[in-house]
């Protein structure tokens, strides 16, 4: 793959291939260090939700629409972005952003 156009083509075909989802869905949340279970939300799918968040993201990659930022009361996540020193919202750009991100 060398451009967005390629790698939305490869999504796309992929997605195609992929069986239809159960009406229940299962989220596990699962620590990356070595896989133990943390918890599981089941949840009911939902394809018009879904069908929105990709649209959502396609907008922000086709760049026909500004990336929108973490939530004020979610800043705490800046902490550990690797992105925090270069973001443009509020707090996670700032000094202190950057210094929560160096201490985590």
């Amino acid at each position: 793959m060398q451009t967005l156009t390629d790698m939305l083509r490869y999504l796309r075909n992929t997605w195609n291939m992929l069986p239809p989802a159960h009406e229940q869905l299962l989220l596990r949340y699962e620590l990356q260090e070595d896989q133990s279970l943390l918890g599981e939300d089941q949840f009911e799918y939902d394809l018009n939700w879904v069908k929105g968040q990709i649209k959502s993201s396609l907008e922000v990659w086709r760049g026909e629409r500004e990336a929108s930022y973490t939530p004020e009361e979610e800043r705490w996540k800046c902490r550990s972005c690797k992105f925090a020193s270069e973001c443009p919202a509020s707090n996670c750009g700032s000094q202190e952003g950057r210094t929560l991100n160096a201490n985590s």
